[in-house]
């Protein structure tokens, strides 16, 4: 999953590399606002955690800047750490409607890489006119009863875009509530559910992730120092300690059953980080992936 967020801000001015944006502009109260950003990917952990396995700042390159950095160009570049730090893992990319567009599609193609992106009217407004006009005639519509509601799953697949072919699946609910997704990943009728669910896991990034550091005492949109690197070494601190909590909270039954005390827990976990070694996981987790794609 990739997502962005806002974590520090002052009217204050912060180190050249922060953003900034002009409030209430051409007014007497016109006041300048500067804020660092940052862009996550996150692994998805069974369905209530999610750990970071890279992280992108968007930053300006000096204080005066005709056009600032932004979310789409860090995109590109948190793309090339993935591909440097798993060469050889099969990535699926989950991200918002922002990265509908032909260089995402560009980025992801030459890296063989697969995505589901949440999909609206105006990102790519062709590909939408196009699946309005197609799903009458397709004929995929399914409806089933969840529970006391009763839900519905479409799609249409192979529409093209520039030379790349995707798939717009989209899930609804009685009461004009849609979920429009754009895919490359093959789909039909009995897996569309499921791509659907991994389509909307997306929101766990900002519940599971960014709306816990913010809200439950890891202060994430605090600013503790008006030094860039201070910020950003304070980030990477929350992600590590949001990881280890999301394990113990995860796993507490478990955990309680270990008739240790917690210094040795601690101790234990501790010398489990150092020893595990990720890679030895890769060829599984591989194996996996694509018997599911399949």
């Amino acid at each position: 999953m990739v997502d962005g967020t806002q974590i520090a801000s002052s009217r204050k001015k912060m180190d050249g590399e922060s953003l900034y944006r002009i409030h209430q502009k051409g007014t007497e109260k016109e006041y300048m606002e500067y804020y660092y950003y940052v862009l996550e990917a996150k692994l998805m952990l069974g369905t209530k955690i999610a750990v970071s396995i890279a992280t992108e700042f968007v930053k300006n390159e000096g204080t005066e800047v005709e056009k600032q950095d932004c979310e789409r160009k860090a995109c590109w570049r948190l793309f090339e750490k993935l591909k440097k730090e798993f060469p050889r893992l099969p990535i699926c990319i989950c991200g918002d409607s922002l990265y509908a567009c032909e260089r995402f599609f560009e980025e992801c193609n030459k890296r063989h890489w697969h995505s589901i992106l949440r999909f609206k009217k105006g990102s790519i407004r062709s590909i939408y006119e196009d699946y309005e006009a197609l799903r009458g005639l397709e004929k995929n519509p399914q409806t089933e009863v969840e529970g006391k509601k009763t839900v519905w799953y479409d799609y249409v697949k192979a529409i093209d875009y520039r030379g790349y072919l995707v798939t717009v699946a989209e899930y609804g609910e009685e009461k004009e509530i849609r979920f429009t997704f754009l895919t490359d990943l093959p789909v039909n009728k009995k897996n569309i559910k499921r791509l659907i669910e991994d389509g909307r896991k997306r929101w766990k990034i900002e519940k599971e992730g960014f709306n816990q550091q913010k809200k439950h005492g890891y202060y994430l949109e605090h600013l503790y120092s008006y030094k860039y690197q201070a910020i950003k070494n304070h980030y990477y601190l929350i992600q590590i300690g949001h990881m280890i909590w999301q394990l113990l909270e995860n796993w507490k039954k478990l955990w309680k059953k270990v008739k240790q005390s917690l210094e040795q827990k601690h101790r234990r976990l501790l010398e489990s980080f150092k020893k595990e070694n990720i890679k030895n996981y890769q060829v599984e987790i591989e194996k996996k992936i694509q018997i599911r794609l399949e």
